[in-house]
């Protein structure tokens, strides 16, 4: 299997704790967002900052800032599973990005994204509509998420640097959320919480996507992240005892697919 791909599935993998830390989190969505990206940022920058860098990949750090905010948003105001659901329908907003990107949409990627959205909406039937806020956040999030992948897959940047500089600015445009809505609770679940994000969706996940995004499809990359709903589902029996329903499964089982199919495409 190529490189690029495996570290993909893997940071997917990877994605579907983000909502479980978030769910136990008392702190605020500006100050997850916040000390999330500072204190990964600094990791991967292992002290060098480049203020230069910081300043050119802003754009970047803006939507990564925007999209993890509305997520957060999305997480706090509806379930989990439509939560992950939702966000997840960024595909399809990235194949009508794509002339954006330096990689074309040929029909092939359309025909394995469309299998992918159907599993999304089998897992997210039936919608449950009291939750109309928190999913319009989570759909608004998979947008600006969808416009980060595409657009970062012209940069050629050495991914240590872009990745460092796009968390420290993100987390410097996340500040202003964070001192308009506060910290939040702070306590010993909310500290762990925020620390497994940082280690598990942030480093692992999210760094996976800079590291491919000049590599890989851009179409590609959020279909892989399609695993984030199927994995949540998986730990949220546990955790949550949200046991899932026929529908969650099958719809499951056709992400799966078409992430397979990505893969043997490649």
């Amino acid at each position: 299997m190529n490189k690029s791909y495996l570290i993909l599935i893997i940071g997917g993998i990877s994605f579907g704790t983000a909502a479980i830390f978030i769910k136990f989190s008392d702190l605020t969505p500006g100050a997850i967002a916040f000390f999330r990206f500072l204190v990964a940022g600094l990791i991967l920058s292992l002290g060098n900052i480049d203020l230069k860098k910081i300043i050119k990949y802003s754009p970047f750090g803006l939507l990564l800032s925007l999209h993890m905010i509305t997520f957060i948003l999305g997480v706090y105001n509806t379930t989990i599973i439509d939560a992950t659901v939702l966000v997840s329908t960024s595909p399809f907003f990235a194949i009508l990005l794509s002339p954006l990107s330096k990689f074309k949409a040929e029909r092939i990627d359309i025909i394995i994204t469309t299998i992918g959205f159907s599993g999304i909406i089998i897992m997210n039937y039936p919608l449950q509509i009291g939750y109309i806020y928190g999913n319009i956040m989570s759909l608004i999030s998979a947008f600006l998420i969808s416009l980060y992948t595409t657009l970062l897959s012209r940069n050629e940047e050495n991914p240590l640097v872009l990745t460092s500089s796009i968390y420290i600015s993100s987390s410097i445009f996340s500040l202003p959320f964070m001192i308009y809505q506060g910290i939040g609770k702070i306590d010993s679940t909310s500290v762990l919480s925020l620390l497994g994000l940082i280690f598990i969706p942030t480093l692992i996940g999210h760094t996976s996507v800079i590291y491919a995004s000049n590599k890989v499809k851009p179409q590609y990359i959020e279909t892989i992240g399609l695993l984030e709903p199927v994995v949540a589902s998986i730990i949220a029996i546990f955790t949550f005892n949200q046991i899932p329903t026929l529908f969650e499964v099958l719809g499951s089982i056709l992400i799966v697919s078409s992430i397979i199919l990505v893969i043997n495409k490649k």
